[in-house]
């Protein structure tokens, strides 16, 4: 088959122009060395054995919604944690959402405990640890790393749901304050 040149041509900048369109770079946070320990001793986590998209930077949008709550990081008050959602989801899961925002100038290291991330029904007084897959890889998306000046990073994680009768959850976010008495959403 022969193509005449200016139809090449023609083909080529039409590709470059859908290539050019198409690859915007999502930004992904780059993982803590598995080899460093947060202050308490507690061990980084190596993988976030996520089974959704990574989580998102400042320059990308932020999910929709208002902020149910926020608390402030231990090691620093410039950095916060904005609670976003909980709510009840299909298979009898329940899922919340948060968002790690650094308003201050210089970056900050996050990194956690697995056991850190739990939530706890009051009306039942359990705690409930994240939901894992059969291969026992957990479901959740949490961002740890360092986080630069303005920088933020959308984070989630799916637990059993409480019974039906329970409304209010106390979650717990590794080193933020517990966000207590938050209602579950339907």
């Amino acid at each position: 088959m022969r193509i005449r040149q200016g139809t090449t041509i023609a083909l080529v900048s039409i590709a470059l122009t859908l290539l050019a369109g198409c690859s915007k770079k999502e930004e992904t946070p780059a993982a803590a060395p598995a080899s460093s320990a947060s202050s308490s001793g507690s061990s980084v986590p190596t993988s976030s054995n996520s089974a959704a998209p990574s989580s998102t930077s400042a320059s990308s949008a932020a999910p929709s919604g208002s902020v149910i709550a926020s608390a402030q990081y231990a090691n620093d008050p410039s950095v916060r944690c904005d609670l976003l959602e909980v709510k009840r989801v299909s298979g009898g899961a329940l899922l919340a959402r948060w968002r790690i925002v650094n308003t201050g100038a210089k970056a900050v290291n996050y990194d956690f405990s697995w056991t850190d991330v739990y939530y706890i029904d009051p009306a039942e007084n359990k705690k409930y640890s994240n939901l894992t897959d059969a291969e026992g890889k957990r479901i959740l998306d949490i961002w740890y790393g360092t986080l630069g000046p303005g920088e933020q990073r959308i984070s989630w994680a799916k637990y059993p749901a409480p019974p039906a009768t329970s409304k209010r959850i106390s979650l717990n976010v590794p080193k933020f304050a517990p966000f207590e008495d938050v209602p579950v959403t339907e």
